[in-house]
């Protein structure tokens, strides 16, 4: 129930995104909702774990990682505002297939033919939401490109994240994302492009920082309770909470072609998670 959760949560500051976009610059988006979820993770630290466990014991791999991160929440966001959540959700689902080229290369893995398959099925499905989106005009094939990038950049963090744990600690790398993401979108303000949100952009913002921080607590927890590659497939139950939304709030419903590519995507993406192998990507995403 808390991995399950965790996913309602990640499409959940999707959704945010996605009617925040249309109301304020990205930059103070994301800066708002990393300092909210950066408030709260801290609050959550300070009750259910050590308060040694928030400080960083190597602070060059959080600044490489959140940095890294930085530029996958930008690609991830522009996404999110440009597509139907369920697509860009879907899109982020990419993220552990493409850790596999990238395992291969750093930590020596063998590429099986069970996961060869899941690498074609996986791009099948891009092709037809890259294709489809070029049908629908520049700001949706952009946006879906975007979402391709931002899930590079987390098969990029994903191994990152894998060689830190050794020494750092889950709410750690956490925290300092948040920090680093807080800091660097922040400085957007010096653009001069920020808005007052009003009540109701407050509202989604402080909705999106909130989604943002029980996306890591429940996630932590479910980890807590059962084993990583128990509870790892049911992060693609975000999916259905991604088609519910884009039909209930936003009355967007995906096209068969549209359908069928979030699908093969999310049908690779188990197929690796779920392939038995020594340090297999046990996460399929990580937070953003």
């Amino acid at each position: 129930m808390c991995r399950i959760g965790g996913a309602a949560a990640t499409v959940g500051v999707g959704a945010c995104v996605h009617t925040a976009a249309e109301l304020m610059p990205l930059g103070q988006i994301m800066a708002f909702r990393a300092l909210i979820s950066g408030a709260l993770i801290v609050l959550y630290g300070v009750a259910m774990r050590r308060p040694a466990d928030l400080v960083p014991r190597r602070a060059r791999p959080h600044l490489v990682r959140g940095l890294l991160a930085c530029c996958a929440m930008v690609l991830t966001y522009i996404s999110f505002a440009r597509l139907p959540v369920s697509q860009a959700q879907t899109l982020a689902y990419l993220a552990p297939i493409l850790v596999l080229p990238l395992a291969m290369a750093r930590l020596n893995e063998r590429l099986t033919a069970r996961l060869v398959v899941g690498l074609v099925v996986g791009f099948a499905g891009v092709v037809l939401i890259v294709g489809l989106s070029f049908g629908e005009g520049a700001l949706q094939f952009w946006g879906a490109l975007a979402g391709v990038g931002g899930a590079v950049f987390v098969a990029i963090i994903q191994i990152n994240i894998r060689a830190m744990s050794a020494t750092e600690t889950a709410i750690s790398i956490s925290l300092s994302f948040t920090v680093i993401v807080a800091g660097v979108t922040g400085l957007s303000v010096l653009w001069g492009n920020w808005v007052w949100p009003g009540t109701y952009g407050v509202l989604l913002l402080v909705t999106a920082g909130v989604f943002g921080a029980l996306n890591l607590m429940l996630f932590a927890e479910s980890l807590a309770r059962a084993p990583a590659s128990a509870v790892a497939p049911l992060d693609y139950t975000g999916l259905i909470w991604a088609l519910l939304i884009d039909l209930v709030i936003f009355e967007q419903v995906p096209g068969p072609m549209g359908l069928l590519g979030s699908v093969l995507i999310t049908l690779a993406a188990l197929i690796v998670v779920l392939e038995p192998r020594r340090a297999a990507p046990t996460t399929p995403r990580t937070p953003v």
